[in-house]
């Protein structure tokens, strides 16, 4: 509740307990905020300190007024710079958001035509699927040679059992794998049907695709991955010198 006789105002008050329930999923990206009229009853304050809070949360950029039908919380903004690999948990800890990663499935054995040029005619596949603000912003698509590929999983399920944000980037340092390089390439494509129902998104909506191959210190190939990115939420930044 507001506290009617602190020192900060209580408009900020309200902004800070609703920008608290959007970070951690209470409220989700295109979720309506309750009424003005609502958020009057339930904090106990007029209807002006209202207006304060959620014009303070629109100069934050965690939501949008829709004249005549209400206030939205904004899918969160992702800006990541492509000079450094960042783990998924430091993306987030950077734009203030809360978020976790879910094991979405594996196969032991599965063939796919892009990563048997890297490990072979089978290998096993893992499909993680890391949320921010309670909702899904991309899909990462992953590929291990068996051995690997157990290991990883084990350590992915134990981060989830955490609750923790993660990608298999984060993973290497649990299982004792030192990383070289990361060989990366980003195009774009329009979702799949399964694509839209895994990341929540609508008809044909515009993803970033991130392929990526990680090398071991001696040279070997370790994974092969394909992450899907919700263009709405992600932006990657890169600067080239002339």
């Amino acid at each position: 509740m507001i506290d009617h006789n602190a020192h900060v105002p209580m408009y900020i008050q309200l902004a800070d307990q609703l920008s608290d329930a959007i970070r951690h999923g209470n409220y989700h990206a295109g979720d309506k905020l309750p009424s003005e009229s609502v958020l009057c009853r339930e904090f106990q304050v007029s209807r002006i300190t209202v207006r304060q809070a959620l014009k303070l949360l629109m100069q934050k950029d965690l939501v949008f007024s829709v004249h005549g039908k209400g206030t939205f919380v904004k899918a969160p903004a992702m800006h990541q710079d492509l000079d450094k690999i960042i783990s998924f948990s430091r993306a987030l800890q950077l734009k203030g958001l809360e978020g976790y990663t879910q094991v979405h499935s594996f196969h032991p054995s599965l063939s796919d035509p892009a990563a048997q040029v890297y490990l072979g005619p089978e290998a096993f596949n893992l499909n993680l699927l890391g949320y921010a603000s309670g909702s899904p912003i991309v899909y990462y698509r992953s590929f291990f040679c068996p051995a690997l590929g157990e290991k990883m999983l084990a350590a992915a399920r134990e981060a989830q059992g955490q609750k923790a944000a993660f990608s298999t980037y984060d993973l290497y340092s649990k299982i004792g794998k030192a990383l070289s390089r990361v060989d990366q390439t980003i195009t774009a494509m329009n979702a799949s049907p399964e694509l839209e129902h895994i990341l929540h998104v609508s008809q044909g909506q515009a993803l970033m695709v991130l392929e990526s191959v990680y090398y071991s210190s001696q040279g070997e190939v370790l994974e092969y991955k394909t992450g899907y990115y919700r263009s709405d939420i992600y932006s990657f930044h890169l600067i080239r010198q002339i």
